[in-house]
């Protein structure tokens, strides 16, 4: 794992994540990039959304996971729980931690839905389908669905069948 925690980094992430093949992982310390850009604390994370973009894109360009920092403010829930839905949105993987109380949240927001896993199985269905009758989309609830989905509707189910693995050990 790297971190990436300074403007020079998150200008350089790109140099950092093809450095070598044995990193597996990317961690924006947005505590200490927040400090070093002297901007100020948003609920919607304003001042961090270009570096968490730039971060994502260059370990997606080098097939790199990538970890949202941390939340430090321990008792507003309400920004913990918006930091890790857009984190999420914007392609991170998972959120630090700083606090137990902190993970029902953080859990909640990367965790597939069973309607997203559902959907996930359609698309591949579907696509297998389309594919065995000599086309190379399908059209699935209106959208249209290509070979790239299929990577993602896969990652999906990966994840949920990790965690449900995760979980049986706890039982």
């Amino acid at each position: 794992m790297v971190m990436i925690e300074s403007p020079l980094a998150v200008l350089n992430a790109k140099e950092i994540a093809s450095a070598s093949d044995r990193i597996a992982c990317i961690v924006i310390a947005t505590s200490d990039l927040m400090s070093q850009l002297q901007a100020r604390k948003t609920h919607e994370r304003v001042a961090l959304v270009t570096s968490l973009s730039m971060v994502i894109l260059a370990a997606r360009a080098y097939h790199r996971s990538v970890v949202d920092g941390i939340t430090n403010d321990l008792n507003d829930m309400q920004t913990f729980e918006y930091s890790c839905r857009l984190g999420r949105d914007l392609g991170f993987d998972g959120k630090s931690l700083v606090h137990p109380s902190q993970l029902p949240y953080s859990n909640d927001a990367y965790t597939p839905r069973p309607v997203e896993l559902q959907l996930a199985k359609t698309v591949i269905e579907a696509l297998k389908q389309a594919n065995a009758a000599g086309r190379g989309t399908v059209v699935v609830d209106g959208k249209l669905v290509e070979h790239h989905h299929i990577a993602v509707a896969e990652r999906l189910l990966n994840l949920s069948e990790m965690i449900a693995k995760l979980e049986e050990g706890y039982d």
